[in-house]
């Protein structure tokens, strides 16, 4: 069975799984800086920011290997990366800023393989 490659540009799936690695790491930075600031591990942010983290790093790997799962693995990509962006732009810290970006940027990565044919 194929994973999202019918009806999707090489060129978007390229871009999902960049966006993914550039997510993964801007959420384990920022649950670097949480637990650094006093946030518990398994505070409500930092486990979000890790679940973000792993499902990030998934998708890459789902896509990269054509996974009959990985448009499964991009629709969750989208809504908890979503999810990431509204929690990161709220805070006020420059580095939730970026992160928030570098969320946005992946849900609309995994956005375009979820609506295509």
């Amino acid at each position: 069975m194929m994973g999202v490659r019918t009806g999707v540009a090489r060129s978007d799936i390229s871009q999902c799984i960049t966006a993914s690695l550039k997510c993964q790491a801007a959420c384990e930075a920022g649950m670097t800086r949480l637990v650094s600031e006093g946030h518990a591990a398994d505070s409500d942010n930092v486990r979000l920011l890790r679940q973000c983290a792993e499902l990030c790093e998934l998708n890459a790997r789902a896509l990269q290997k054509d996974s009959s799962l990985a448009r499964r693995t991009a629709s969750i990509c989208f809504e908890l990366s979503s999810q990431v962006a509204r929690v990161a732009w709220l805070d006020s810290n420059a580095t939730s800023a970026a992160l928030a970006r570098d969320a946005l940027i992946l849900a609309r990565a995994c956005k375009l393989l979820l609506f295509a044919n």
